[in-house]
C-alpha cells in the first residue's frame, strides 16, 4: 500500500467509517498516507477517529456527519469535498435486516435498499467521472459472501449485495481502460456492529476481524475484480459457484440462517 497516494491521489472517501470495516479502512488508508473524508451518521465517533489518526499519521482527516438514507445527503458531503481530489471511494456503509421476509417492515426494506444500493450509486456517479478525467482512481464496494446466492431469512439483504457485486464486476471491465480500479469486497460474517445481536455460534467457522477484511480488500484492489477474505470463505465461495447448485446453496443457507433467525427472535 505504499504507492496508494501516488496511484489514487491525495484523498480517500470512506462511508460507514465510524466503526467496523469502515473504521479499519480509515486506519489502513491513513497509514498508507492518504488524507481522509470520513462519512457516517455519528459525527462524534468520526471526530474521535479523526483525532487518533491525525495524531498517528501525517495526514488530514475531515468528517461529515450525515445519514446516507436521507435525500440530499450528497450536498452535505460536497460542502467538504468540492475543492478536494477524491481518488479513492470506499462504499462501505450498509444495513443488514435479518428475518422472515414478510415480517420485515417495508419501510425497513426500502431503507436497506437506499443505503446498500442507492447511496453508493449517487456517490459513484458524482466522484468517478472526475477520476476518469484524471485517468486514475479506485472504487471499493463492500458487498457480501451472501451476494452469490439466494439467502432465506436475509433475502432482501442478499439481493442488495448481489446488485453491488454484479454492478462492480461490470464497472471493473468498463473503467479499467480509463485507469480506474474497481473491487467488489465480499466478506463473510465479520465482527461489526451490524452483526451484533445475531447468534452465529452454530455456524462451523468463526467471525472475521474487520482489520483482516479491510487489509484483504486493499491488497486486492487493482489486481482483480472481487475479493473474498478468509480461507474458509474463499472455499465456500468456490463451492457455491462451481460445485453446488443454486437450490443446494439456498437450502444450506436456509438451515443456517433459519437457526440464527430463531435465536434472534428469542432475544
Amino acid at each position: 500500500m505504499k504507492d496508494f497516494k501516488r496511484k489514487y491521489g491525495p484523498w480517500a472517501l470512506v462511508t460507514g467509517a465510524s466503526s467496523g470495516i469502515g473504521e479499519e479502512f480509515a486506519k489502513q488508508l491513513g497509514k498508507a498516507g492518504l488524507n481522509l473524508i470520513l462519512v457516517a451518521r455519528r459525527k462524534n465517533k468520526l471526530d474521535q477517529i479523526k483525532n487518533r489518526l491525525e495524531n498517528r499519521f501525517p495526514i488530514q482527516v475531515k468528517t461529515v456527519g450525515v445519514d446516507l438514507v436521507q435525500d440530499g445527503f450528497l450536498d452535505d458531503i460536497r460542502k467538504i469535498t468540492d475543492n478536494l481530489e477524491i481518488g479513492l471511494l470506499v462504499n462501505n456503509a450498509g444495513i443488514w435486516e435479518m428475518g422472515e421476509y414478510l415480517k420485515i417492515k417495508i419501510e425497513d426494506e426500502i431503507k436497506m435498499m437506499n443505503l446498500n444500493i442507492k447511496a453508493p450509486a449517487i456517490l459513484t456517479h458524482h466522484y468517478v467521472p472526475k477520476m476518469v478525467e484524471r485517468k486514475k482512481g479506485g472504487i471499493i464496494n463492500v458487498a457480501s459472501l451472501l451476494a452469490y446466492l439466494g439467502v432465506p431469512f436475509s433475502a432482501a439483504y442478499a439481493a442488495t449485495k448481489a446488485y453491488e457485486l454484479v454492478k462492480g464486476e461490470g464497472l471493473w471491465y468498463e473503467l479499467k481502460k480509463k485507469g480506474i480500479d474497481v473491487l467488489s469486497l465480499n466478506p463473510g460474517i465479520t465482527k461489526t456492529e451490524m452483526t451484533t445481536g445475531f447468534d452465529f455460534s452454530h455456524i462451523p467457522f468463526s467471525s472475521m476481524q474487520p482489520a483482516i477484511v479491510a487489509e484483504a480488500a486493499l491488497r486486492a484492489l487493482g489486481k482483480r475484480s472481487q475479493a473474498i477474505p478468509g480461507k474458509f470463505n474463499k472455499l465456500l465461495g468456490i463451492l457455491s459457484k462451481r460445485v453446488m447448485t443454486r437450490n443446494m446453496n439456498t437450502n444450506m443457507f436456509g438451515i443456517l440462517m433459519g437457526k440464527a433467525n430463531a435465536k434472534m427472535v428469542k432475544y
